[in-house]
């Protein structure tokens, strides 16, 4: 009996394994590429796109980094940046700043998610994520790079030394995130959009690789999708998750009146049961919870 019992663990742990190690780099571009470029995107389309982008080599070259600590050399990383003042003029207005929270930098984007089970406390944060994350934000700083440039858009006093407390906020909100499984609440059927989907699919590492090369790890930063000088969608937080204009206000100047599903209109009904505002996608713990979320997905069609 008990070599019986010893066999069936190997082959459960041989399994496992195999399971783990079937996500190569290859299935890893693909996700990193559709979530840039779309999730209904096949391999053979990804594939073509890969050719004439270097958006995937900078998110592994960053993923690696934060594994390792080995900075990337030679990897120019810019967050992309199209820039609207009515935008920007009804994130800020929407910040809860309320100085519950020291420094500025948190106190601005430390609003709550609208549940409790999507909030789960830890007691400690990996130390070596957060030196490598804080390197990186003094790094910017010190040049006035992409973070820096939105703390000044936002009116937002940060000094240096208000970084290392803005890592821990960040490494512990992307942490939190992975002990998440979520479950489908809408009805529609998606072979995408399963039933149920496990965060901790997704490699930590991954999701600050992804926020980084996206936004910098600012998290009120946003990029429009502008026709005719009407904006039609806005890409906002931390992982730049994409949104109808109108969903984000009723203004007469932006949108084109007529609410499309975008990714976060799709995640917000199948996951999130409409609680989120896109203005919330400027939070840190709602803008690393998208992220994660449309990640985790990708890595269950990929595997």
């Amino acid at each position: 009996m008990r070599l019986v019992l010893i066999v069936a663990l190997l082959v459960f742990l041989s399994s496992c394994v195999a399971v783990k190690e079937s996500f190569d780099e290859e299935n890893l571009r693909f996700v990193v590429l559709a979530y840039r470029y779309g999730y209904n995107l096949d391999e053979e389309e990804l594939s073509q796109i890969a050719k004439n982008t270097s958006y995937d080599d900078e998110v592994l070259a960053y993923y690696e980094y934060f594994k390792t600590g080995n900075l990337p050399k030679g990897v120019e990383t810019r967050a992309a940046e199209i820039y609207d003042q009515r935008i920007l003029d009804i994130l800020k207005e929407s910040l809860p700043i309320d100085g519950t929270s020291t420094p500025a930098i948190v106190d601005a984007f430390d609003e709550h998610v609208p549940k409790s089970e999507w909030d789960p406390q830890i007691d400690r944060i990996d130390q070596n994520l957060l030196e490598r994350v804080h390197t990186l934000l003094l790094n910017d700083w010190r040049i006035k790079g992409f973070f820096y440039s939105w703390c000044e858009k936002y009116s937002i006093a940060v000094k240096e030394e208000d970084l290392e407390s803005y890592a821990q906020f960040l490494v512990r909100a992307c942490e939190a995130s992975s002990k998440v499984v979520l479950k489908k609440t809408s009805h529609v059927s998606s072979s995408f959009f399963t039933d149920e989907v496990d965060l901790s699919l997704v490699p930590t590492e991954l999701v600050l690789a992804i926020c980084y090369v996206e936004s910098k790890f600012f998290p009120g930063a946003f990029r429009c999708e502008i026709r005719n000088e009407t904006v039609e969608a806005v890409s906002a937080g931390l992982g730049q998750i994409l949104a109808d204009a109108d969903s984000l206000t009723t203004q007469q100047d932006i949108g084109d009146g007529e609410k499309e599903l975008y990714t976060f209109e799709l995640l917000n009904v199948h996951y999130f049961e409409n609680l989120f505002n896109v203005t919330d996608l400027t939070q840190v713990k709602a803008g690393v919870f998208f992220s994660r979320t449309l990640l985790a997905l990708l890595m269950q069609k990929f595997r």
